[in-house]
């Protein structure tokens, strides 16, 4: 059976590892495992938690962005059967399956294998899935195929044990000509095919990556000979191996590796690796590919004809550097791909040969190798499909989204709510979306990069926003990535944010703006330069003034969600994304009223009330305090801050006034004021990733030959996380916590996310509708 990657067949290992898994799953069901140790298994084989109670989504790895017309059968039949009923293409060129139950994981993985298909490295700390440009070896404007080498070389790493538990995920990219379209410099190490000297070879980047934390690759050689690109990886990896943060999961990818060391001594050590290995050409990569070739089924040809069928022709059919052959996109609603549909498309396409499918970053669905003359036939299958964006412009069928809070537990807001607003906006309108086919625009849920916000010429990535108190789903909003120039790839910088119900008219009235100047404009970064990043900043403005909950509730309930948002829908791993929304708006609170008191005419009672009141709430949060009223907010300010030595005495009786309801009086005490904001401000630059301050007073450690008991039920997420942490932070090194959790969301998060910062979770233990969960310090 062809498949793209050799998995099972070369590395027996992995069978070895699928018994004990399923051993694990046996125990995890029976509550015979711990669910952090049972994460950490799983996560390794591809199986990820969704936010749906019980059900998991299995990550399928497509190497070189490639899957055969029957294994994607059988990734839908299994959809089918054990899931949602669909399957879905990612921003990683891979394939999903979501809502498999977890009985249902092991027989899952078993059907994938029987067609060659693996989930082992679809998580985890591992090599990922190794990408390619998705027309590489079709398209006639490549410097020469790179497929070969992603096939190969994810062959050669799963051989490799030291490729199983690395420090964190390594991610690998080849791009066939200088547009990169696979982003090399946006990953751990990027390939970028080039001839020099008539000689195969690659200009190399390394430690990029996106994510909250994002950082554009570094060129490490201007030119290898194709022969080394294993010798590199190799090297690469063995050094990450060895000198990989793997204490802190945050800051543990490679491209910290390089701002830890900085380049010099980070290409020290990799040339240290690289020397002993470089002229071993036994260590060549052995290429195989897939070929790119006619096969003619000899079926009946459809003779298609009319406006309709010329316009998908332009739209989406690109001729192949072989003659006669044609290149198709479908765009995919979502990137979702539903089981009966596939089996129709794929039925087809099967008929001429296995090399006729790639999944591309778009998450869309690329067909080649389709002789022209039966374009007609494909074009009746895909129309006759009800679950696709064939009939509108490319520009819809782009836009990225993750799935965001829908099933993913880091999610903050919902992306594929969002996308589809945006696209049921725009197809309603009468702007002309075949002049923006090559604008980018895509959406993340989270500060994470799953939507690949940072490259797109407008990003959306999700955050909490707040309004009297109430929180609404919003959006930072992202501008002006540059790629398709090796080496000066730069990443969309912030320029604003906006709630998520004005998002969808945002986007009508900035491309409304842009299209009909788009031809004076030689790029749509040469538009923002002149004049669309101002419009941007005037637009969010404009959607400045969000209405409070009583006047809109939905602007407070997200895009295809069904209830208001809360902490309670935040994710795990996600608490602090949140948390420091949150303290972010205060900021922003207090920035703005400063202004306003430069205003003539201006209530300065009211402006330094409010500089003072953001002030004194902005790091409430981070002591687990959620201050239902303002005299609440000054109370505990004075206790926790002031009174804690965190900030100093001299603002007490400022804040005593305010405390009193005493507004009238605060003028006086302006400069006061505006100092203290000042202070607040700087202690939160100051703390750290443990939410600790630099005070003048640390806190007293617990006797360590005593167990520290808290009762946090009745806390909803994150405060129960944030409480835990502060207690854990006065504690001695392996000493115990006792913590008391309500049943439901508390204790499937609380303790995940302890132990995620190191700590050791000894026992969970049921007592009627709460929790007793004990906890050593690291």
């Amino acid at each position: 059976m062809a498949t793209f990657t050799k998995f099972y067949e070369t590395a027996p290992v992995l069978l070895d590892e699928l018994v004990q898994f399923e051993a694990d799953i046996a125990e995890f069901v029976a509550g015979k495992i711990d669910p952090v140790k049972f994460k950490a298994i799983r996560v390794a084989h591809g199986v990820y938690e969704q936010r749906q109670p019980h059900t998991y989504m299995i990550r399928i790895r497509c190497a070189a962005c490639g899957i055969t017309p029957a294994q994607l059968i059988r990734c839908a039949e299994i959809g089918q059967k054990y899931g949602s009923g669909e399957v879905h293409f990612t921003t990683r060129s891979e394939v999903q399956v979501h809502d498999v139950l977890i009985e249902n994981v092991m027989t899952v993985i078993r059907e994938l294998l029987e067609v060659g298909l693996s989930t082992r490295g679809g998580g985890g700390n591992t090599i990922r899935n190794i990408l390619t440009s998705p027309d590489s070896g079709i398209s006639s404007e490549e410097v020469f195929d790179v497929d070969p080498y992603a096939m190969a070389l994810s062959t050669r790493m799963v051989n490799e044990e030291d490729s199983w538990n690395l420090p964190r995920k390594f991610k690998i990219a080849f791009s066939h000509n200088a547009q990169d379209t696979a982003y090399t410099q946006s990953t751990c190490l990027g390939y970028l095919a080039k001839i020099q000297d008539g000689q195969k070879g690659f200009e190399v980047y390394c430690a990029g990556g996106m994510g909250a934390k994002p950082m554009v690759g570094h060129l490490l050689f201007d030119f290898i000979p194709d022969t080394k690109a294993y010798h590199v990886t190799r090297a690469l990896k063995t050094m990450f191996d060895k000198h990989g943060n793997r204490r802190n999961r945050y800051a543990n990818r490679l491209k910290f590796l390089w701002k830890k060391l900085e380049r010099d001594e980070f290409v020290r050590l990799f040339h240290e690796e690289y020397d002993k290995i470089k002229d071993d050409e036994s260590l060549n990569l052995v290429l195989a590919g897939l070929p790119n070739e006619a096969k003619d089924p000899g079926i009946a040809v459809e003779t298609v004809s009319g406006p309709d069928f010329e316009t998908w022709k332009t739209r989406y059919v690109v001729a192949q550097k072989q003659p006669g052959l044609a290149s198709i996109k479908l765009p995919l609603v979502l990137g979702d791909l539903l089981s009966d549909e596939a089996r129709a498309i794929c039925d087809f396409l099967a008929l001429f040969g296995d090399n006729t499918i790639r999944c591309d970053r778009a998450q869309n669905m690329r067909i080649r190798n389709i002789p022209a003359k039966y374009l007609g036939n494909l074009y009746t299958i895909i129309f006759g499909m009800k679950h696709h964006l064939a009939k509108h412009a490319p520009f819809i069928g782009n836009m990225i989204n993750c799935t965001g809070a829908q099933t993913c537990k880091l999610g903050i807001c919902l992306p594929r709510g969002l996308s589809t607003a945006i696209r049921d906006r725009l197809i309603n309108s009468d702007l002309d979306l075949d002049q923006i086919d090559d604008l980018r625009v895509n959406m993340s849920g989270c500060p994470n990069t799953c939507g690949m916000h940072h490259i797109a010429d407008v990003g959306f990535f999700g955050k909490v926003g707040r309004k009297d108190g109430d929180m609404y789903p919003a959006y930072n909003v992202l501008a002006g990535a540059r790629i398709g120039i090796p080496g000066q790839t730069e990443y969309a910088q912030k320029v604003d944010e906006i709630s998520a119900k004005d998002i969808p008219t945002f986007m009508h009235d900035l491309l409304q703006d842009y299209i009909p100047k788009k031809a004076k404009y030689e790029s749509f970064n040469a538009y923002l330069d002149t004049e669309g990043r101002a419009l941007i900043k005037s637009l969010c403005d404009q959607f400045r003034d969000v209405p409070s909950f009583a006047q809109n509730p939905e602007y407070y309930t997200d895009w295809g969600a069904k209830k208001k948002l809360s902490l309670d829908e935040l994710g795990t791993a996600e608490c602090s994304a949140g948390m420091f929304d949150m303290i972010e708006v205060d900021e922003k609170s207090i920035k703005t009223h400063r202004k306003a008191l430069e205003v003539d005419g201006a209530d300065v009672a009211s402006e330094l009330y409010q500089i003072l009141f953001a002030a004194s709430r902005m790091l409430l949060v981070t002591r687990g305090l959620d201050s239902k009223t303002d005299e609440q907010v000054f109370e505990h300010f004075g206790k926790h801050f002031i009174e804690a030595n965190f900030i100093n005495a001299k603002f007490r009786d400022v804040v005593t006034l305010a405390k009193l309801g005493l507004k009238p009086e605060l003028p006086k005490y302006k400069d006061l004021i505006l100092e203290l904001a000042d202070a607040v401000i700087a202690l939160y630059k100051s703390m750290d990733d443990s939410l600790k301050f630099r005070s003048t007073e640390a806190p007293a450690a617990e006797a360590a030959s005593t167990l520290v008991e808290k009762d946090f039920r009745g806390v909803a997420c994150p405060m129960n996380f944030v409480k835990t942490k502060l207690v854990l932070d006065t504690l001695n090194s392996g000493q115990q916590l006792k913590i008391l959790l309500d049943d439901g969301e508390p204790i499937q998060n609380v303790p995940n996310s302890v132990a995620l910062e190191g700590h050791k979770v000894l026992s969970k233990t049921q007592s009627g509708p709460h929790w007793e969960v004990v906890i050593e310090k690291k």
